[in-house]
């Protein structure tokens, strides 16, 4: 089974987005949404000897790539994101961080990914969901085996992200929803802000999980 440490940041209206460090039993890891730039995930990857071997990124605000660079000086890995995302990674307007006066560009070649494409770097696949809405290029990574799914900000904790940013497309919900009502229940959703749910809950509570 996969094994989740999360960085979380409670507050909705701090511009840091929650980091998840994801491994496996052989110490294989991946880093999904490193949205703060500072130390920490650096310090911890080295501390537990994790064997690093990948960035993913759920979409491209700049509150969830803004610790790409301080990851990348470290180490030298891979960064996944979704086809209509990649451009955010230099573009300060799409990415958002031209608006707070803090630019974020991560000048990189990034992978892009697509719908059901499978990333095979743990002992447990990583199935990729497009999800537009919230931004174009919107992924969510899902680990059937060890019932995960990290949504960004797709689904946030009884709520979903906002749909009034630049490249959002609100009238994709609908669809993009569809993908995640198919999983099972229990599905653990790890969101870009707040505490963890399940499909379960979010399905009683939330009323976009329609």
């Amino acid at each position: 089974m996969i094994k989740v440490t999360p960085f979380i940041y409670d507050d909705y209206d701090d511009v840091y987005a929650n980091t998840y460090v994801l491994f496996d039993d052989k110490n294989n890891a991946v880093v999904i949404d490193p949205g703060k730039d500072y130390p920490g995930i650096v310090n911890y990857i080295k501390k537990y000897n994790l064997n690093f071997k990948a960035i993913l990124i759920t979409h491209g605000h700049f509150d969830h790539i803004r610790g790409v660079n301080t990851l990348l000086n470290e180490f030298k890995v891979p960064v996944y994101i979704g086809f209509d995302d990649e451009d955010k990674l230099t573009n300060v307007f799409t990415n958002g961080s031209a608006y707070f006066g803090d630019e974020v560009i991560i000048d990189i070649k990034a992978n892009t990914v697509a719908d059901n494409e499978v990333l095979k770097l743990l002992n447990e696949d990583i199935k990729v969901i497009t999800t537009p809405y919230h931004t174009s290029g919107s992924v969510c990574f899902y680990l059937k085996d060890s019932n995960l799914l990290f949504t960004g900000d797709f689904i946030i904790p009884h709520s979903v992200g906002r749909s009034d940013l630049p490249t959002a497309m609100p009238k994709e919900l609908r669809n993009s929803m569809a993908k995640v009502l198919a999983l099972p229940n229990e599905t653990k959703i790890y969101g870009g802000h707040g505490p963890s749910s399940t499909l379960e809950i979010e399905r009683r509570v939330n009323p976009f999980v329609k």
